[in-house]
């Protein structure tokens, strides 16, 4: 037990010197006592993996790749510059963490950790915490390390799974998880507080989104694994979607909210902006705010007048544009001014029902209602969780076309604003709204549908990458994910 606690200890200090994170947690000072065996916090693990989730859910990239967002200033990401990504920081960070309180609750010696909760609830949290962190990363960069990583100095140059083989282990761990939620009690989970019926929807939820990124490769397990979220319960409201618990307090904050504290450089895509606009959608006065001063030249600003207000989408992917921050339209105040309820929704109801459109779109069978029907609930829930007044509501459904892939995929689309990973994810598998790529695009050949993998990772785990690379175009952002076939 010595030896595996020691083990233990270094592996978080490794994990703590490796991993950098925006913003850091305090757990205030432990008086160790040099001579005894020191019991991990399990449930302080737990809080500090949960610290990571901003890093997906608030990330800028995505956002700039699924069009909805652009730069104003500094404008390389938006136009492809950065084309190689590390990912050793989800791995010696919250994910170590993770599989510690994992490894801790599997052994012998479990009951030493229960102060922090039951056996069952520490593992599956852990468990569906890390699914929701690898799919994010997956998604990413498609092959990766997964059976064998985390295992700290036991192998550290871990091979890179195949990305369909990543989504069958997930699938299993999620169905473990969800097994393991045993209503015991969980200390340090400042999502939930401990409760195992959200953890089962979240686990749910996250399990219908996985299903439908397989549907186009493995649509048999996809239906399936899809009908098995529908029967455990997955997101039923607005009231029960799952954002990120941000607070207006600096250790909590929104990371949007930071963004704009150092430098005014986001504002919503003349992309956006314009499609709102031309398809009379209530959401464009709560996805942008009003410029300050509609004096800019409008051979390179498009202003629309929406509800007595003017609004300008900043043009995507478009160096040295040469605008002001005073003449387009920045992200919503709710996002960047407060953040505590929009910039970091982890699943939404929107996106459920768009799911339930889709499955019907596709012929699943067995499933309540039809694709009409869902795409409409999609739509009104989009414009309820941005505060849209019911009246304007209700008239734009009355102009939408009738459901089809493409509109559906479209209107997802545009309720996944400010939902990077899964706009652009949802983007890619599905081809709707058909995008074009920057204008002044500085690599590739198109919009990025990939991550390249890391120099750190080519160089520390040099024989794994070269393997993972050479089933790929090498780093190119060309070359699509597994699910990705169209």
């Amino acid at each position: 037990m010595k030896t595996q606690i020691q083990k233990i200890i270094g592996l978080l200090t490794i994990s703590s010197l490796l991993f950098v994170s925006c913003e850091t947690v305090d757990f205030g000072d432990e008086n160790l006592n040099p001579n005894r065996i020191s019991t991990a916090n399990t449930g302080a693990l737990i809080t500090s993996a949960m610290r990571n989730i901003p890093g997906i859910v608030s990330s800028v990239n995505p956002l700039l790749l699924s069009q909805q967002v652009s730069e104003i200033t500094y404008n390389e990401d938006s136009c492809y510059e950065t084309i190689q990504w590390d990912f050793d920081s989800f791995y010696t960070g919250p994910l170590m963490d993770l599989q510690t309180v994992i490894n801790l609750n599997n052994s012998e010696n479990a009951a030493d950790y229960s102060s922090s909760g039951s056996i069952g609830m520490q593992k599956g949290v852990a468990h569906l915490l890390r699914v929701y962190m690898l799919q994010a990363m997956t998604n990413m960069w498609g092959a990766m390390p997964y059976s064998e990583a985390l295992q700290g100095v036991d192998n550290l140059k871990p091979a890179f799974d195949d990305q369909s083989a990543i989504y069958a282990g997930m699938m299993a761990e999620i169905d473990a998880a969800l097994s393991f939620l045993d209503g015991g009690g969980l200390s340090g989970d400042f999502m939930f507080n401990g409760d195992a019926a959200k953890w089962r929807q979240f686990g749910n939820t996250m399990k219908m989104v996985m299903a439908l990124r397989m549907a186009d490769v493995d649509p048999g397990t996809a239906q399936a694994k899809f009908k098995e979220a529908v029967a455990g319960g997955v997101l039923g409201s607005n009231a029960d979607n799952i954002h990120y618990p941000y607070t207006t307090s600096d250790d909590n904050d929104n990371p949007w909210q930071d963004r704009f504290q150092s430098r005014e450089d986001f504002a919503t895509s003349d992309v956006m902006v314009d499609h709102l606009f031309a398809n009379s959608d209530p959401r464009l006065a709560k996805y942008a705010e009003p410029v300050v001063s509609a004096t800019g030249d409008t051979s390179k600003i498009d202003y629309v007048e929406y509800g007595g207000n003017t609004y300008a989408g900043m043009p995507y992917g478009v160096l040295n544009p040469g605008i002001l921050q005073t003449r387009i339209s920045f992200l919503p105040d709710a996002v960047i001014y407060d953040g505590t309820a929009a910039g970091g929704m982890l699943y939404s109801y929107a996106q459920v029902c768009f799911s339930y459109a889709e499955a019907h779109l596709r012929g699943w069978t067995g499933l309540a209602g039809d694709a009409q029907t869902w795409y409409e609930l999609g739509i009104a829930a989009s414009h309820a969780q941005w505060g849209v007044a019911t009246a304007d509501a209700v008239a734009y459904l009355g102009t939408i076309a009738p459901v089809s892939m493409e509109t559906m995929a479209t209107e997802k689309w545009v309720a996944l604003y400010m939902q990077g990973h899964e706009a652009w994810s949802e983007w890619r598998r599905l081809d709707y709204p058909v995008l074009t790529r920057a204008t002044d695009a500085l690599t590739g050949t198109g919009i990025p549908v990939r991550y390249g993998y890391g120099a750190r990772t080519a160089s520390a785990n040099k024989a794994n990458h070269d393997a993972a690379v050479a089933k790929i175009s090498g780093y190119s952002q060309d070359s699509k994910v597994w699910w990705d076939t169209k």
